[in-house]
């Protein structure tokens, strides 16, 4: 038994002089196939790994902003422990007036709406509350956390959230040992026979976190990668589909071009709506503890379906018309790539090249979702517009 099968008797081997001169006609393409596809992976994996080349130089682009509503050493101690910790490698902090944003929901808003990645802010009488009790005159339970709070959305990108907690955490704790090196006349004052005035001397505070939208679902690293890809297979396949079955019952020659473009319009909003359904189904399936209502799961359908329907038109517009269907697997790829890169990462950690793709479809809608989700960073008033310009435009090109 040889691993190679025989050569059939009534065929032609390869080698043969009937062969000789055909062989140009498919070795040649085959090996420009080859090259094509070569090129056509090296680009688009390029431009993937090219969106993260030296993000954590790039982390200062992310902005936190600091009040010291207390007016004392913890606030001063926050700026002392930035100043060490300032570098490309850190996010930068802003430090504001208290009579600019005079509340912490004040705060919440400027991280939710305007742009900040995050808020800390000092409690109102923290640093005298501390003094008191390392002096050994609070007669009260001191809290350690009743001195500094946090505030951050896990919603939005949450990979990259990993990244802007730990720094937030380091500001902290850099502060809480600034705090005692940085107060000569706290150390004097230290009462040293008090358990509880050692102790707050060793730990003068740490920070309570204030999470604008609790996401810490495992599958939540899931949300702005591969469900955003996803759509785009489904729309593509379903198409492969419907074309060979309306192909082969000969519809698109044999009925009037009316009716075929109402059988296939109403074919894909029926197919992008069901399959929204699903898409929204299998997140709410698996959120574990995600604090999402019945109200957000229907918003989440329907923008998911808006996001599908686009990527059904766009498909519907170019395979076999504008892009022969022997190249469409180059586009299809492409597609996938330049869309995933537009939400994996956010633009603040991403080259200023890769800001172009605000105008893709994904992009947008992961906004939208994460305005659904936690009422922060939708800004429909360009999210919108874009989505419905994709719509609108190849609604009338695939009429």
């Amino acid at each position: 038994m040889t691993i190679i099968p025989p050569r059939s008797t009534n065929r032609e081997p390869a080698s043969s002089s009937a062969w000789a001169g055909k062989m140009k006609a498919y070795i040649i393409p085959i090996m420009m196939t080859g090259l094509l596809v070569q090129l056509l992976f090296l680009a688009n994996m390029s431009y993937m790994f090219g969106s993260m080349f030296k993000s954590t130089s790039r982390l200062h682009n992310l902005k936190i902003l600091a009040v010291d509503y207390d007016n004392g050493d913890i606030g001063r101690s926050i700026s002392g422990a930035y100043g060490a910790l300032e570098s490309k490698e850190f996010p930068t902090v802003k430090f504001a007036k208290s009579s600019e944003y005079p509340t912490p929901e004040s705060l919440r808003d400027a991280v939710c709406k305007h742009g900040y990645w995050g808020a800390v802010y000092t409690h109102s009488g923290a640093s005298d509350r501390l003094l008191s009790t390392i002096e050994g005159h609070n007669t009260t339970a001191y809290n350690p956390k009743d001195a500094v709070t946090y505030i951050y959305n896990s919603a939005y990108y949450p990979a990259a959230f990993m990244s802007l907690k730990g720094s937030l955490q380091s500001l902290v704790a850099a502060a809480s040992k600034f705090y005692p090196m940085s107060n000569p006349d706290v150390l004097k004052g230290a009462n040293l026979t008090s358990p509880a005035s050692v102790s707050t001397l060793l730990n003068p505070f740490t920070a309570t976190e204030w999470d604008i939208m609790p996401t810490n679902q495992g599958a939540r690293i899931l949300l702005n990668t591969v469900s955003m890809v996803m759509p785009i297979i489904m729309q593509f396949f379903f198409q492969m589909g419907l074309n060979g079955i309306t192909g082969g019952a000969n519809m698109l020659a044999g009925q009037s071009k009316r009716d075929v473009y109402v059988f296939r319009f109403c074919t894909g909003k029926i197919f992008t709506f069901v399959a929204g359904l699903g898409m929204a189904g299998y997140i709410w399936a698996f959120r574990e503890d995600w604090g999402v209502t019945a109200g957000q799961f229907f918003e989440t359908w329907m923008c998911i379906w808006f996001y599908m329907d686009i990527n059904y038109l766009i498909i519907d517009t170019l395979v076999g018309t504008i892009i022969p269907m022997q190249f469409f697997a180059f586009f299809l790829l492409t597609w996938i790539i330049t869309n995933i890169a537009s939400v994996v990462y956010p633009f603040e950690l991403t080259p200023g090249f890769y800001h172009w793709s605000w105008a893709l479809p994904s992009h947008n809608i992961y906004l939208l979702l994460v305005g659904i989700w936690s009422g922060c960073r939708a800004n429909i008033g360009t999210t919108l517009p874009i989505l419905f310009s994709w719509w609108l435009v190849t609604h009338v090109l695939v009429g």
